[in-house]
């Protein structure tokens, strides 16, 4: 997984992370109780099924963009799987 964010002011970040860091079953524990509280019920066999499909689907399709966004002010945010 890797964030790029890039800012008009010229200060740009590239933070790589490794994808098994960020999807596992504890963020998949996590993010249930997250949800809770915002009002989305889901199970943590759900969330676990999830992060597995997630990482299944990463593995197939290298460099997925999951969000691009770009302001009009000329920020720019990437996520990439």
């Amino acid at each position: 997984m890797k964030i790029i964010v890039k800012s008009k002011d010229g200060t740009n970040i590239i933070l790589p992370l490794p994808s098994r860091l960020v999807l596992n079953s504890a963020f998949a524990r996590v993010s249930t109780k997250y949800l809770k509280q915002y009002g989305v019920n889901v199970s943590k066999i759900q969330a676990m099924v999830f992060v597995k499909e997630l990482n299944r689907f990463r593995h197939k399709h290298r460099d997925w963009v999951f969000v691009e966004i770009k302001s009009s002010d000329g920020d720019y945010v990437k996520i990439k799987l």
